[in-house]
């Protein structure tokens, strides 16, 4: 692997040269020059970093020495050593009794300046891997694979925890840097997130077995609040690896309906919205036919919307008539009035349980009726 670039060995010099007023040169493990204050030597082969990379030890060199050694000045040429291994030169100009006493620190800090940018890549490198990871667990791809169960050790992805899947979706990019900052903050060491697409995230939260989940949900439903623009839904919990799809899908799904079902939240709980999920799945012509002409009929009989409205509110409010006339600011001879009409448009009396959840499947598959009144 080759750890010294041309674009670090220039940053090394420019953070030198700007402490000591000598110039610097970095060499390659051949002994070439790859970066320099005097960029006229950049690509000139230097004999005295050859002498350090063959002898692996410090070389001064004098002036009277220079004419014997191409393309070097006086000065003193330090090997760069990262994980016990020779990977280049840096070379400090000047007479060897004036600049020999920076030798020493001029190498730690070259050596440190490449670990860092080690440590930077690898670390860009295992969140890019956690990342695929994590999509490969909630995507339903083989989570039996030799390669998927090293990388997940690799990575210290613990694979028996129960998790819920949470997806986030953001009006735009530019809103996720600021977003991912604070998630951060806000997720526990044990929890996974990835960039599903630019505007979505996917976390996956560890089961924490001493918190319900309506804890977790308000807990959620609180912080999302603070950012106004960007909605969220909690999935299933999933008891094993192999439920992880569901619980992504399950969330993403609610995400999806409640957006048209309202009310308007910055959380939404799958829960909550189980069944027009469930509902949502099932959606074949041959078996839709009829919900579908019960939509059709109330259509027709609801020119300004008021009676799905109403059918909405009275779901909502589990058929209480005094809450929803309350809801509605209507009188309840005016509910009983359209609950009637309802039931003469569709043949379905919303008062019978059945009826009602005829009633309910057809707003749920056919309605674009979107309220985002709290009802």
């Amino acid at each position: 692997m080759k750890y010294l670039s041309k674009e670090l060995a220039a940053e090394i010099v420019d953070r030198t040269m700007s402490i000591i007023q000598h110039n610097i040169n970095i060499m390659d493990e051949h002994g070439v020059i790859i970066a320099s204050g005097d960029r006229t030597r950049i690509g000139n082969e230097h004999d005295g970093a050859k002498d350090v990379l063959s002898a692996e030890s410090i070389i001064s060199i004098t002036p009277e020495e220079c004419s014997d050694l191409t393309g070097t000045k006086p000065g003193v040429n330090l090997p760069i050593v990262f994980h016990d291994e020779i990977i280049g030169v840096i070379g400090i100009t000047g007479s060897p009794s004036e600049v020999s006493h920076y030798g020493e620190l001029v190498k730690m800090a070259a050596e440190l300046t490449v670990e860092q940018a080690f440590l930077t890549k690898q670390l860009t490198w295992d969140q890019r891997l956690r990342e695929e990871t994590v999509i490969q667990m909630i995507q339903g791809g083989d989570l039996t694979s030799l390669d998927f169960l090293e990388r997940a050790e690799r990575l210290s992805i613990p694979l028996k925890n129960k998790r819920i899947c949470l997806v986030f979706e953001l009006p735009s990019a530019d809103i996720k840097p600021a977003f991912t900052k604070g998630l951060e903050k806000h997720l526990k060491p044990q929890d996974l997130y990835a960039n599903i697409s630019l505007t979505e995230i996917a976390v996956l939260l560890t089961d924490e077995p001493e918190k319900k989940r309506s804890d977790i949900y308000s807990a959620w439903h609180d912080w999302l609040s603070q950012w106004d623009t960007i909605i969220g839904a909690m999935g299933e919990q999933a008891e094993q690896l192999q439920q992880l799809s569901f619980s992504y899908q399950s969330a993403k799904q609610t995400l999806k309906i409640a957006k048209t079902m309202g009310p308007h939240r910055y959380f939404y709980d799958y829960r909550d919205f189980a069944i027009p999920v469930l509902l949502s799945k099932v959606r074949q012509p041959d078996q839709e036919v009829h919900v579908k002409k019960i939509w059709e009929r109330l259509s027709q009989a609801d020119s300004k919307g008021d009676l799905a409205k109403t059918l909405l509110c009275y779901i909502n409010a589990n058929g209480e008539i005094a809450e929803v006339s309350s809801r509605l600011f209507i009188h309840r001879n005016t509910l009983h009035y359209r609950l009637k009409k309802i039931e003469a448009a569709t043949g379905c009396n919303p008062k019978h349980l059945e009826d009602l959840f005829k009633l309910y499947t057809a707003i749920t598959l056919f309605s674009s009726f979107c309220s985002n009144e709290q009802f």
